[in-house]
């Protein structure tokens, strides 16, 4: 479990990357289970660094998400909110944000 080092590939990848807490993700060390993750918005496989498990504006529903359309859809980080997954150089997704029962990472929008 270690970061991989990349420049960002988008103006929302670095968004995110800043998001990243690398200290808590390894106290906690939380994985998502599933290997291959399709995004429940605009059906795409989530290929790139991050994926998120997030609630979707306006709604109380969560959906799985890609960057984008959780930049687009999605409603934030924290309990409740939104997680913040990336993934690591062994291709599993981490949990990095929006840890349980911590107000320090909460988050209201971008």
């Amino acid at each position: 479990m270690k970061k991989d080092g990349k420049a960002p590939t988008s103006s929302i990848e670095e968004r995110l990357m800043k998001k990243e807490n690398w200290k808590l993700a390894r106290e906690f060390e939380l994985y998502w289970s599933e290997d291959d993750c399709v995004c429940d918005i605009c059906n795409a496989k989530i290929s790139g660094r991050h994926m998120i498990d997030g609630i979707v504006y306006n709604s109380f529903e969560f959906a799985l998400m890609c960057p984008f359309c959780h930049y687009t859809k999605g409603d934030g980080f924290g309990e409740g909110k939104g997680q913040l997954y990336t993934k690591t150089n062994d291709n599993q997704w981490l949990l990095t944000y929006g840890f349980p029962s911590n107000d320090n990472n909460e988050d209201t929008g971008w």
